[in-house]
This record gives C-alpha cells, structure tokens and sequence, in this order.
C-alpha cells in the first residue's frame, strides 16, 4: 500500500509502499509511543513527520552483493531517518552518546518502545550500516521472538 500519512497529520516523507501489516505497526508505534514521547519536548511542538531511507526496495541486507534477502524486499521493513516537528528542530537518528540532551532521550525512548510493535529495532550502536537510521521490521519470527 502506498503510505502519505503516518497518522492523521504525521506525514511520511517521501510517500513510500509497504505491506500493510508495517504500515499498521508504524500507526500503533507513533500514535502509542512516539506522539506521546513528542509532547515533553515544549520546544519543538507537534511530530508532523517522519524522514525515512527506504521501505520496499528489492535488495539484499545492508546492500552487500550477495546473501539473504532483506525484510525491505517483502514491504516489512522501513529504515526511520529522522523526525520533523511543527516547531523547532529535526531530530535526525544518530550516535548519541551522553549527550544529555532531549533529542538523546527522545531518540532513547521511541527506539526502545519500537520493539513493542515491530520484531527488529536495529540503529546506532548496532553496527556501522544502522548507525544513522532505525531499521524497523515486521519479520515472523520461531516463538514471536524479538530482535531488538
């Protein structure tokens, strides 16, 4: 399905296709997790959108040129690049280290909660290929287990 909202007013951008079971678990997270996480930080208003990487694209994990397919070439998968507010400034997903500051714990917080409604949470700390970015996938997995 070809996805342009999020939510009511939290546009995806750019507009990208992606199975409807992702789409589903991208609505639960944001409207459970990340709008409600969105309204401690007073300086930057309302969550009116999310940057994203790439969703259904047919290619391989982190693009090498051989190996198992990635959960991007079914539509299960969307890599978060960051998130735009109504007021002040994006925060872009990226290592953070200490730094104190909201953006880290905003950044904390909706990738901690993501593995509430998708199977594998991967970004900064996991290895060099997610260190810019959340990969959030819907992939079935033995048991329901998680990856995150």
């Amino acid at each position: 399905m070809l996805v342009t909202e999020i939510v009511p007013g939290v546009g995806l951008n750019p507009d990208s296709r992606m199975r409807c079971e992702t789409a589903l678990a991208l609505g639960t997270w944001m409207k459970t997790f990340v709008i409600p996480a969105a309204t401690l930080m007073a300086d930057r208003g309302d969550v009116v959108g999310v940057d994203h990487g790439s969703t259904y694209i047919c290619r391989r994990r982190n693009n090498a040129p051989d190996g198992k397919l990635s959960e991007h070439s079914f539509g299960n998968a969307i890599d978060v690049m960051g998130f735009r507010f109504a007021e002040g400034d994006s925060i872009a997903i990226e290592p953070r280290e200490r730094d104190g500051t909201m953006a880290e714990a905003f950044q904390d917080a909706v990738r901690a909660s993501a593995c509430m409604t998708f199977t594998t949470v991967l970004g900064p700390g996991t290895d060099a290929a997610h260190a810019d970015h959340l990969h959030l996938d819907v992939k079935e997995r033995n048991g329901g287990f998680r990856l995150c």
